[in-house]
């Protein structure tokens, strides 16, 4: 009985859907997939009797695949990052100059320029004072122009010379887990870049660039004592505040 109210409800929606269809002068072919869909989810559920090894049956629904076993490798499209954690795979893409540009305004106009500024005037007004024929009060406002003035010239550096070069002057986050793989991940981008294909490489305008903007500096603004030993030094600090900025983007900053 339950088979036959099955076959008139069938044969219904057929007739339903055909005659809908010569109504709304609409292409059989189109509503093909529609009728397959319905017909196959209203028809009779076929059982078949297998017997197992162990002489116990089993029912399974005719014309489909008997279900996996737990034990038997999934078929997934999941793709596995270098980590292995099952994470969508994603291809790098070059960054379009407008991307290095904007980049290259954070750094000049953003919190890294002032905070660096700020750090390196305060520490060289009350901890170390340089120089100090600028006094203390006044000396800071202009170690903290100085030091901006530092920034921008050593920022601009840097996103020309890795353009010249073709290579990628922005910071990536480690996409691995555990505070020490991180840590080596932001030491390596204070010396690599990626190039155009995405594979890291050593990177010379990160090396260079934080000496640009002292050798300018040290030789012009600071007083007639200062001279290129002096930027070099500075050049050192920068390269190690580099270091600490990448931690800083690592852990804390979600800029790049």
């Amino acid at each position: 009985m339950n088979l036959r109210k099955l076959v008139v409800c069938n044969c219904l929606i057929a007739w339903y859907l055909f005659s809908y269809s010569i109504s709304s002068a609409q292409d059989v072919s189109q509503l093909a997939p529609v009728l397959a869909a319905q017909t196959v989810e209203l028809q009779p559920v076929a059982l078949t009797d297998s017997s197992t090894p162990s002489g116990s049956e089993t029912n399974t629904v005719a014309g489909e695949p008997p279900f996996p076993s737990p034990q038997s490798p999934g078929t997934g499209n999941v793709n596995q990052n270098a980590t292995g954690r099952g994470l969508p795979s994603t291809t790098y893409v070059f960054p379009t100059d407008r991307e290095i540009g904007a980049y290259w305004l954070r750094n000049v106009l953003g919190p890294k320029a002032f905070i660096g500024a700020t750090v390196t005037a305060s520490f060289n007004t009350w901890v170390n004072l340089t120089p100090d024929e600028w006094g203390h009060r006044r000396g800071w406002g202009k170690r903290f122009g100085v030091a901006f003035l530092d920034n921008s010239m050593n920022e601009t550096a840097r996103e020309l010379l890795s353009l010249a070069m073709n290579q990628d002057p922005l910071y990536y986050r480690c996409d691995c887990s555990g505070a020490w793989a991180r840590t080596k991940h932001a030491i390596k981008l204070s010396f690599m870049a990626r190039n155009s294909s995405g594979a890291y490489v050593f990177a010379p305008p990160k090396i260079v660039a934080p000496f640009v903007g002292p050798l300018v500096t040290r030789n012009t603004i600071y007083p007639s004592r200062f001279d290129s030993s002096d930027a070099a030094r500075a050049g050192a600090y920068g390269l190690a505040a580099s270091v600490g900025w990448n931690m800083v983007r690592e852990f804390i900053y979600i800029w790049k």
